[in-house]
């Protein structure tokens, strides 16, 4: 199945650290890439679930933030996500649902479990075919095999360095969305917050259809000094709701061709209201009332972004005891030294080309932290600071809180 390669492919070799629990009558195994592959019963590839077995994330302590940006970079990379649910915890284990439409148009249901082990965080992919229907008794097999996994606290062993971009038809490494040169910079007018209920997809669990319904989404209005409007998640929970795991520094909304789709539009204003053409979804009409616009069901206050700071201290993504944790030093200077600040996008398996540990030059524009790293490297990443003015006490990066120890 090209789906299920699309998921190893990323992998190095690797060992199993531990036994494996029994599989299903009639279920086979193998070791692809240093992923183990599950394979249920099935006339044909086509009708078969494929669970995919990672190796373990060593010194990574299982986290929700962790989950999402995990579940959010392979999905991408299999397909078009179509559809996802909010992270759900059952009996310790995160699990995630995502719909992703392949090259061919076909849509396939994702299940990401993940789980704590020994030497970090270990994690299993079970890929079904939209030829299986949602009572398939081996949907529950599949489900309950999983469960047994996290259980006896089964992992695979990492691999020893991180591997180079995989060669293939499908290319799952991330690759750092390129910024616009400050010439081709558009200022950002306002920017707005919405806290509240939204509608997106429900799952639940293995063996059950997706569902549409409310769930609670954190977004933020973007209107751009060219009448370019964006409205993106502050979270990656919400994979239709666009979020930006670089922020919006790499947003290039000076290309039509970039802005031509979700999640942008156009805006104009008069002296009563803010009026959105979405390039996808219905228009808004957002009445000014003081410094805040309403519509109906939804109150959009101010916000303000990270952008024009200079940091001066220690900050440090604080790991259990007998993990290392991730530091980022950062100078009023412009000049940063970070170890572990690869994490924030996916690490070493997921994003091979940031450096694990480095040095160089940073700048906080757009709520982005851009890392301009000595060796020719650069990355946007989603920035949030606590508190925005002042002396700051945590960094955000796409998520992951770096505390202030000095």
């Amino acid at each position: 199945m090209r789906m299920q390669a699309a998921v190893y492919a990323l992998l190095a070799p690797a060992a199993v650290a531990v036994a494996q629990p029994a599989l299903p009558a009639g279920w086979t195994s193998q070791t692809n890439n240093g992923a183990m592959v599950v394979s249920s019963t099935g006339a044909d590839a086509n009708s078969r679930l494929a669970l995919t077995v990672l190796p373990v994330a060593q010194g990574q302590v299982l986290s929700t933030p962790w989950f999402e940006s995990q579940t959010m970079y392979l999905a991408q990379r299999m397909g078009t996500p179509a559809g996802a649910t909010a992270v759900q915890q059952q009996n310790g284990i995160l699990i995630r649902a995502v719909k992703v439409r392949n090259a061919t148009g076909s849509i396939y249901t994702t299940v990401y479990y993940a789980y704590p082990v020994a030497h970090g965080s270990a994690m299993t992919v079970v890929i079904i075919p939209p030829t299986v229907r949602n009572d398939d008794p081996r949907l529950v097999a599949a489900d309950a095999w999983v469960q047994q996994l996290a259980v006896s606290r089964f992992e695979l062993a990492a691999p020893a360095a991180a591997m180079a971009a995989p060669k293939g038809d499908i290319d799952l490494t991330y690759h750092a969305k390129a910024i616009p040169p400050k010439d081709r910079d558009v200022p950002i007018k306002a920017t707005y917050l919405f806290v509240g209920m939204a509608f997106g997809a429900e799952y639940g669990g293995v063996g059950t259809s997706m569902n549409w319904g409310q769930h609670q989404v954190s977004q933020v209005l973007l209107l751009f000094a060219n009448g370019v409007a964006a409205k993106v998640d502050l979270r990656g929970g919400n994979l239709a709701g666009k979020y930006q795991a670089e922020g919006f520094a790499s947003m290039d909304v000076a290309d039509p061709s970039a802005v031509s789709g979700a999640p942008y539009g156009h805006w104009t204003e008069d002296a009563n209201a803010i009026h959105v053409t979405w390039n996808v979804g219905a228009p808004s009409e957002l009445t000014k009332s003081g410094n805040e616009l309403h519509a109906k069901n939804e109150r959009w206050t101010p916000y303000t972004i990270a952008d024009g700071q200079h940091l001066e201290g220690t900050f440090v993504r604080k790991m259990e005891a007998g993990l290392k944790s991730q530091v980022g030093v950062f100078h009023e200077d412009g000049t940063f030294q970070g170890d572990g600040l690869n994490v924030t996008m996916g690490g070493e398996i997921v994003n091979p080309q940031f450096p694990a540990q480095g040095s160089g030059r940073y700048e906080i524009r757009k709520g982005s932290m851009i890392l301009y790293f000595a060796n020719g490297y650069t990355i946007a990443i989603a920035c949030i600071l606590d508190p925005p003015t002042g002396s700051t006490r945590t960094v955000l990066l796409n998520g992951f809180p770096f505390e202030r120890v000095r």
